[in-house]
């Protein structure tokens, strides 16, 4: 069974709509290792990007005594948005892809099992990559402190720990923290770290609410 950082690191070099992840956003020994068990050959990418999506879609999220997975809280949310909310069009639903539209802003959900690479997505439309991010929290915090394209236009968003990293303008993302506390009970709140960082850089005042 891949660990979660080999898991984040195959996802991202087997990504097809971004291709290879910048040098050095996979640490060597994980490719090796990858490489060694086979799981870069030509001929089981399609099965192996099959497996990602389902082992990010059945990820667990601990939220008391019912079981949740990623999967089943994005399909309740596509269905929040498809049947109560009049002012969002749902564009497509995946079990790990959520394209919705406000007015003339269009966002994306997706589900991954890590960050590795997500740089590659910055300056496109709003994009929430909900995702584990296990050990990568840190480096994922100082990357998005140093790149305000990234920060506006990507969020990543951890369910299990209730945290999301980014600034991103999205009416769809705040449908989705109000969805969260509705069905759910959870808050999400911005990452601890990712917010004394803004401060510290004189990018967010404590007056600004």
């Amino acid at each position: 069974m891949l660990s979660q950082p080999k898991a984040a690191a195959l996802e991202a070099l087997l990504d097809e709509e971004f291709g290879e992840p910048p040098p050095g956003a996979v640490p060597r020994e994980i490719v090796e290792e990858l490489e060694a068990d086979g799981f870069l050959e030509p001929g089981r990418r399609d099965s192996l990007r099959a497996d990602l999506v389902a082992r990010a879609v059945a990820r667990p999220l601990p939220w008391g005594a019912a079981v949740v997975t990623q999967g089943e809280v994005l399909a309740s949310f596509a269905a929040h948005c498809a049947v109560d909310l009049d002012d969002i069009d749902v564009v497509a639903a995946r079990p790990a892809e959520l394209v919705v539209r406000w007015r003339d802003e269009t966002s994306r959900f997706v589900l991954r099992n890590g960050v590795v690479g997500v740089e590659r997505h910055a300056g496109g439309s709003p994009l929430m990559v909900i995702a584990e991010l296990g050990a990568a929290a840190d480096g994922v915090i100082q990357a998005y402190l140093a790149n305000p394209v990234l920060r506006a236009s990507v969020a990543v968003c951890d369910l299990a720990r209730l945290e999301r990293i980014g600034s991103v303008r999205s009416s769809a993302f705040v449908y989705l923290e109000w969805f969260l506390r509705s069905a759910y009970g959870v808050k999400l709140l911005p990452a601890g770290a990712y917010t004394m960082g803004l401060i510290d850089r004189g990018i967010l005042s404590l007056g600004m609410g």
